[in-house]
């Protein structure tokens, strides 16, 4: 039995050995290794950033691509309340919009545009939770860029409240 097993058991870890090596060929064959002058291009709106600060949940979205008409930021299960909403720009302006909330969502809409290259920061303010600390949030953010119909998914915040000790 067990001259049988120890050729079967080499072979199989000879295999699996030589696995990495197989599979980076494979990827740099179809150009799909990492390179170091390897660079991104981003030409659509992304979440910069996400966090708390005391009871403020703060959202930052960066433009990039088209102009951005308009957000909308559903609002997590267990969020009981919040008293504001303000949006800035990267520069702390406010950014003139009109807002309407309710219970699962808020619709930002832009008085103008905002132009490729400017970061909106979406700051709830007064927030109070259903449950305890020690959660995370999860913020589904859509948008409506400029010449759009329909809003396209932009990503999602997370942000996580602290246990309280």
């Amino acid at each position: 039995m067990r001259t049988v097993i120890c050729p079967g058991l080499s072979a199989l870890l000879f295999t699996i050995a030589g696995l990495p090596a197989l599979a980076s060929e494979t990827l740099a064959d179809e150009g799909l290794a990492a390179s170091p002058n390897m660079s991104f291009n981003f030409t659509a709106p992304f979440i910069s950033s996400s966090g708390l600060r005391g009871d403020n949940h703060i959202i930052k979205v960066m433009v990039l691509g088209m102009a951005l008409e308009d957000l909308t930021v559903s609002i997590p299960s267990q969020m009981a309340k919040f008293s504001k909403i303000r949006l800035q720009d990267d520069t702390g302006e406010t950014i003139p919009a009109t807002i309407e909330s309710s219970e699962s969502a808020v619709k930002v809409t832009f008085d103008q545009p905002v132009q490729p290259g400017r970061t909106i920061a979406l700051n709830l303010s007064g927030v109070s939770l259903h449950q305890e600390a020690g959660r995370i949030l999860l913020y589904g953010v859509m948008g409506r860029r400029q010449g759009l119909r329909s809003s396209i998914p932009i990503g999602t915040a997370r942000i996580q409240v602290p246990s309280i000790n």
